[in-house]
């Protein structure tokens, strides 16, 4: 697998950060599958596209990005998760790892920051890949 060919998906309610996740994954050749404003259509979007990356806010209407990080988790047990959110709250940050986050970036994010986070990603990545049996 092509190392920025990760496909993702995006689940925030903010038009704005919606919008510059794009822009900044696009910048460096990442595919985005989707953008969801809501938990519940995130939902629906990963389970039909099945995102290896999903960039999840935390802070949304309805439902949070921590209620949906769960079965989000359950139904899609490789994909990387990120949660994003404008408050740095250590006991939020401890709750989404416990739940299965694989990272947190804090709103306003940067170019470095997303694109330092899809680094440690694709190492990730490149590290689960089995390795062939040499039979």
């Amino acid at each position: 697998m092509e190392l920025t060919s990760l496909r993702i998906l995006i689940i925030d309610d903010s038009d704005l950060s919606c919008a510059l996740l794009g822009v900044i994954l696009r910048s460096d050749n990442y595919t985005i599958v989707g953008v969801a404003n809501d938990a519940n259509t995130g939902l629906s979007l990963a389970l039909s596209e099945k995102p290896d990356v999903i960039f999840l806010d935390i802070v949304m209407p309805e439902k949070s990005g921590l209620e949906v990080l769960v079965p989000l988790r359950k139904s899609l047990p490789d994909a990387a998760i990120v949660m994003v959110s404008g408050v740095e709250d250590n006991d939020m940050v401890t709750s989404a790892i416990q739940l299965g986050a694989n990272g947190y970036i804090i709103k306003p994010f940067n170019t470095s920051s997303v694109i330092g986070t899809m680094r440690k990603i694709k190492e990730k990545f490149v590290v689960a890949k089995p390795v062939p049996d040499p039979d």
